[in-house]
């Protein structure tokens, strides 16, 4: 130490030794950096990670929740067909029964059952129905047409007419 003095004055070995601290906290501050931005890389890659580990667990629900709606709506379709096969059955059996109701019994038809057998005939063709309904629609539009006043007209006369044979 004595010959430190010797070399060096007091106020140099001061300095030395406060640039000595410095040079330590400097290194120490720097390793510190160094550690810190090393965890924030590694951070950073592991929040990638669990970022694309959730986004891997919602596009699988969302790929599960895409097949429940499909076999949702493939059973509605399904459904929806099966209704449709069956409004197509009631339209047949509906204007089968008006059919003759008119034709063979009637031997005319009047202006109000007349429209709502074309409009259940309208329908039926929507659905797809292709059968020997046209020919029976045929049938039917080829009756004499009464309107609703002669019908009742007739109606009274008939009445009339058992009343009179009644007495």
């Amino acid at each position: 130490m004595l010959e430190l003095l010797k070399h060096y004055s007091l106020t140099e070995i001061a300095f030395f030794i406060v640039l000595l601290a410095a040079a330590i906290k400097g290194a120490v501050t720097w390793f510190d950096w160094a550690k810190d931005r090393a965890g924030q890389k590694f951070e950073s890659k592991q929040e990638t990670s669990k970022v694309r580990e959730e986004l891997r667990k919602d596009i699988g629900d969302l790929k599960q929740s895409m097949n429940d709606i499909k076999n949702s709506v493939n059973g509605i379709t399904k459904t929806v067909d099966l209704l449709m096969d069956s409004d197509k059955d009631d339209i047949k059996a509906y204007i089968t029964r008006e059919h003759h109701y008119f034709c063979y019994k009637v031997g005319y038809i009047d202006d109000y059952n007349l429209d709502c057998i074309e409009r259940r005939y309208s329908h039926y063709k929507n659905e797809g129905g292709n059968s020997f309904i046209a020919d029976l629609m045929s049938e039917i539009r080829a009756l004499p047409k009464k309107s609703g006043t002669d019908l009742y007209v007739e109606e009274s006369k008939a009445e009339t007419l058992q009343d009179n044979n009644r007495e």
